[in-house]
């Protein structure tokens, strides 16, 4: 047993090496000329599952989704401070088929999510977690399906209006505005060009930063006064795919002030979904 476990010991390493080289090879060849991130922080394997959806920040940790992962981890990005592998609360999956954590938000405390039936599309949920503990608070909402006829893959919060924006997994014009306390529905936000694939966004400042996984995972902004677009950046330059996803996939972002400069902050999965990285990039 003891000689297993030092072969073992040897191995891992190699094989982590071997993987990240692979992936990394493989995600450089998709990547093309991408605009330029300031820093980069990567997980490979098992982390990923976490890590795979979106990204949201109170200003002092960074939180994660995954499929049915919440995960709470320090601005170094290496300190795990607290994780659900359970998020989706039993009742959720047995009275609404609740299959899939996508887009989230932090505000005050909580953790708003997107939470779906996967490609079944009848229970678009907003569902709210204790941001200390990433426990299911007891409180969730359901979305009309008039409105939500594709699910519910991304959210995210304007605290200082009381807003919550969201959308259906289809193109954009129209994004949709809910009052943060009672979630009714309160009106739309006409965007002034088509948006694509929007995987999860933040507001600041008046905008709507958004992330996609549309054919160059752009990320873009729009005026939440106005609708105004204006394209920031592409994350990807693959823009022939006969394969959904080839290539990996842009998920959500946000956005945070920081010390070294950079202010926005986009989660992305690598070619095989094995690995996935959060990209930090300075803007004016």
């Amino acid at each position: 047993m003891t000689l297993l476990l030092n072969i073992i010991n040897k191995l891992f390493p190699m094989l982590l090496s071997f993987m990240l080289m692979f992936t990394g090879g493989l995600n450089d060849a998709f990547n093309g000329e991408i605009y330029a991130y300031d820093s980069i922080d990567e997980v490979i394997g098992i982390e990923t599952l976490a890590r795979s959806q979106d990204v949201t920040t109170d200003g002092t940790n960074w939180y994660y989704s995954g499929k049915n992962y919440l995960e709470k981890v320090s601005l170094d990005n290496e300190t795990v401070l607290k994780i659900n592998m359970e998020a989706i609360p039993a009742e959720l999956s047995e009275n609404y088929n609740s299959q899939h954590i996508g887009g989230i938000s932090y505000y005050n405390g909580y953790i708003y999510a997107a939470v779906e039936d996967s490609k079944q599309w009848n229970h678009p949920l907003v569902v709210v977690y204790d941001a200390d503990t990433l426990e299911f608070t007891g409180t969730f909402y359901e979305m009309s399906t008039e409105r939500h006829t594709r699910g519910i893959p991304w959210l995210l919060v304007d605290g200082e209006n009381g807003i919550l924006y969201a959308g259906d997994s289809s193109n954009y014009i129209d994004i949709f505005m809910y009052d943060l306390e009672t979630m009714e529905y309160i009106g739309k936000l006409t965007c002034s060009e088509e948006i694509r694939k929007i995987q999860g966004g933040e507001y600041y400042n008046g905008k709507l930063y958004l992330g996609t996984n549309d054919m160059t995972r752009a990320v873009y902004t729009v005026d939440c006064k106005t609708g105004e677009v204006e394209k920031l950046f592409d994350r990807i330059m693959y823009e022939y795919k006969l394969i959904d996803n080839l290539g990996g996939e842009g998920e959500g972002l946000t956005v945070l002030p920081m010390s070294d400069g950079t202010l926005i902050h986009t989660l992305q999965v690598g070619t095989l979904f094995i690995d996935s990285s959060l990209r930090h990039y300075s803007w004016k």
